[in-house]
């Protein structure tokens, strides 16, 4: 008999099982879902009950906490995977959160062909109507980034109104982008556990894909080709049910000019033989887009590529460089790697702003939190794409321009080179595979060659090409005669034990130790803080700042600007706000402690804020303050100590305290 489960059950046991080693208290846990701590420790009980016949139970220690305790590992692991994956058992599961019923109400409106009434709607999410009209204006706005609008129809309802592609934008975006789907290595995965897709064959697009992009020498990372994958698996289903994409206008026109064209009208015409329908020709303007709009594993000299690159890229690369040398002392001018990076990653990065495509970034908050000084390269950058441009960039954008600038911090670390022959295979191109071989590089005593970064499907053509050894960020099934370790696509250092095995090492860097002394204040403590919005949290604290004296008007609004690009929550009630460039004034941290926490952005909650101001004399230490600031609160347990102190005394002894713990 399968357990029953509610909405609530399943997040303490994900919040579990997403911190193993953590002991986590009835208080945080009720913060993080939004309910009484007597509410959860009767949901820990009953959870405990349930996993008892599971092969796992809830351990209890007074005073500190709960945590999962796995007792048989294959009884858990067959457990866990039909209550995290079985599309049936999701059906049964009534969304409890504002969060959760808005994803459940896009999905509906993006799934049905009629409209739906507000009545039916409250009855399957067991909401009153005043509810429902509150959740739909977040629909709405969510939608409207999509350019798409909730229309009502008299006396009929309301349904999704736009154009074409830009629902199957929004569909690729709610039906498949879930970070497991990100992360996993094969077709098998995507559509199958979703009803709407049942129909459709994904092993067959993907060999379809494969094979002509094949014929073409077309070659795509990994994450491109699923990309894809899913975008011609929507565009199937919605062909079958007569809903095409408009017919060709200006721009679209332009696109026949270009060779990923021809290769799309090759993929549409092997699609319709393979899948027995007949596809409009506008369809092979959406196929094109998503080719343009792809990341090429393109390994072409350096030199040559600098050389040939386009006046109005190369213009553009240096107004970014030269912004972040201004703005955060950083000087990347000479690191012709990372200009060959950006090079390779603008282009298809402006087709996909251009067409409104939808990107997806698994790695980005890996990327905010262990590389921050990289990311706020990236912010820097977006900034004044936009300006030089016209075209906006998302934070999913920002991360894969931090992962290049990540890779030239870290090479910028690196002593003497000798050579080790290495092959990456990785999923996501070229941002993540530099970064990736720039950790290593900086990691280990010796340097290596790359003898190229290849998508999965190209492993044949790696294994000829004989490497040393291959670093790949997905699971290699096959048994190859070349050792092949299996690493993060953000290189975790106990990634590296493995490594060490097999190419000689030395002891890893370690950052000089942080003193926190001149950056608490009592003058910056501020607790029991009532407002609502972040907005609100913000402007109250850099207020502050600004009339003592610790920031001037332009470093407030740029705190606030920084925000508005890419949400600064890094999880576990925490955020870490901070200006775009370094300041004149002296460093300072700024804490401010909600009296309960608040929605800072869709998916995180925060409680402790602690704004963060950097000085130009110690700019090249950003990362290491951010990082210690991450590393004291990454633990839930050291953020509720923190958050239950009403003194600045206690507080700083505590963080002092906390910190000592977690950096050791």
């Amino acid at each position: 008999m399968k357990p029953i489960f509610n909405k609530r059950l399943l997040s303490i046991l994900q919040e579990f099982i997403n911190r193993p080693c953590d002991y986590l208290t009835s208080s945080y846990l009720a913060k993080i879902i939004g309910v009484t701590a007597r509410t959860v420790r009767s949901d820990l009980k009953e959870l405990d009950d349930i996993l008892n016949s599971y092969g796992a139970r809830v351990l209890s220690k007074k005073g500190i906490g709960y945590k999962l305790e796995i007792i048989d590992d294959v009884k858990f692991l067959t457990f866990s995977k039909a209550v995290f994956n079985e599309e049936e058992h999701k059906q049964q599961l009534v969304p409890i959160s504002s969060e959760e019923r808005v994803q459940y109400i896009i999905k509906k409106l993006l799934e049905i062909k009629e409209c739906i009434t507000l009545e039916e709607l409250c009855d399957e999410l067991y909401v009153s109507t005043s509810t429902i009209k509150k959740d739909l204006k977040k629909v709405k706005s969510i939608l409207q980034e999509y350019r798409l609008v909730v229309a009502s129809r008299l006396n009929k309802g309301i349904r999704i109104e736009g154009k074409e592609i830009d629902k199957r934008f929004c569909m690729a975006e709610y039906f498949f982008n879930r970070s497991q789907l990100d992360k996993i290595d094969s077709a098998e995965i995507y559509v199958d556990k979703i009803i709407m897709f049942r129909d459709v064959d994904i092993q067959r697009i993907e060999d379809v894909l494969i094979k002509e992009l094949s014929k073409s020498n077309f070659p795509l990372a990994d994450i491109a080709l699923k990309n894809l994958i899913i975008h011609i698996a929507i565009a199937i289903k919605r062909v079958k049910e007569s809903n095409y994409i408009e017919q060709k206008n200006q721009q679209m026109k332009k696109l026949e000019e270009k060779r990923e064209y021809s290769i799309a009208k090759n993929i549409v015409k092997a699609l319709e033989k393979k899948f027995r329908i007949k596809v409009p020709s506008s369809e092979i303007y959406y196929v094109t887009i998503h080719l343009l709009g792809s990341k090429l594993l393109d390994e072409r000299n350096e030199i040559e590529l600098i050389q040939f690159m386009e006046k109005d890229i190369k213009d553009l690369i240096n107004k970014i460089l030269l912004g972040i040398k201004e703005k955060l002392n950083l000087d990347f001018t000479s690191d012709d790697r990372l200009i060959c990076g950006l090079v390779l990653h603008l282009k298809p990065a402006f087709h996909r702003i251009r067409f409104n495509m939808n990107l997806r970034n698994p790695w980005l908050d890996e990327v905010k939190t262990k590389y921050p000084l990289a990311f706020q390269a990236g912010v820097i950058a977006a900034q004044i794409i936009e300006k030089e441009t016209g075209y906006s960039i998302n934070e999913k954008e920002i991360g894969y321009l931090a992962m290049h600038f990540g890779g030239s911090l870290e090479r910028k670390k690196r002593g003497t080179y000798v050579n080790k022959r290495i092959a990456i295979i990785c999923s996501s191109g070229m941002g993540s595979s530099s970064l990736l071989l720039a950790k290593l590089k900086n990691s280990l005593n010796s340097n290596i060659d790359l003898i190229g970064t290849f998508p999965l499907h190209q492993l044949d053509l790696v294994v000829h090409l004989r490497p040393d050894i291959i670093l790949t960020t997905v699971p290699i099934k096959e048994d190859i005669p070349i050792p092949n370790i299996l690493v993060n696509a953000v290189l975790e250092d106990s990634d590296l034990d493995e490594i060490k095995d097999k190419i000689r090492t030395i002891s890893y860097p370690k950052n000089s130790e942080i003193d926190f002394e001149d950056l608490f204040t009592q003058d910056l403590f501020f607790v029991d803080i009532k407002f609502k919005s972040k907005e609100k949290v913000l402007d109250y604290l850099t207020n502050h700042m600004e009339n003592k004296g610790y920031i001037g008007k332009n470093i407030k609004k740029s705190i606030i600007d920084r925000e508005k690009l890419s949400s600064t929550a890094i999880g576990n009630l925490v955020a870490i706000p901070h200006a775009l460039e370094v300041v004149d004034v002296p460093s300072c941290v700024c804490i401010g402690i909600l009296d309960k926490p608040i929605a800072w952005d869709n998916n995180k909650k925060v409680q402790l804020v602690m704004v963060l101001s950097i000085s130009k004399n110690i700019s090249h230490r950003f990362a290491e303050l951010f990082s210690t600031l991450y590393q004291v609160t990454k633990s839930p347990f050291s953020v509720e100590e923190l958050i239950k102190q009403k003194d600045f005394n206690d507080f700083y002894i505590k963080f002092l305290s906390e910190k000592e713990k977690n950096l050791k």
